[in-house]
């Protein structure tokens, strides 16, 4: 038997990297370049809270976003949150975790 040498001249192909959409400006870009996170539910008062998922392993259904103030301000103003996290309609969650996130990340 004779082995067989490959002479095809095109390269390897790269390793995919995943692509995800920015819930406020609605771009996509890498997965490791945004912003992941999650809806969390207060049980005492029922309200809704959304958080960075640094780890990208949080429980539940997760979003992306830039992390720039533009984006998320965009994402709050469209209540982009609540359709991607599929949250009840009419919730207003808290964005407070994910501003202060954003702010800790630009000093």
């Amino acid at each position: 038997m004779v082995n067989a040498v490959r002479t095809d001249p095109t390269p390897p192909r790269a390793r995919h990297t995943p692509v995800r959409t920015c819930v406020g400006c609605r771009g996509r870009d890498e997965q490791t370049v945004l912003l992941r996170v999650v809806a969390r539910r207060d049980g005492t008062t029922s309200r809704w809270t959304i958080e960075p998922d640094e780890r990208r392993r949080g429980q539940g259904r997760g979003a992306y976003v830039h992390p720039d103030p533009a984006c998320l301000q965009t994402a709050i103003a469209r209540r982009a949150f609540g359709r991607a996290l599929r949250l009840p309609a009419g919730s207003q969650p808290e964005t407070h975790a994910v501003q202060e996130r954003l702010a800790q990340q630009r000093a």
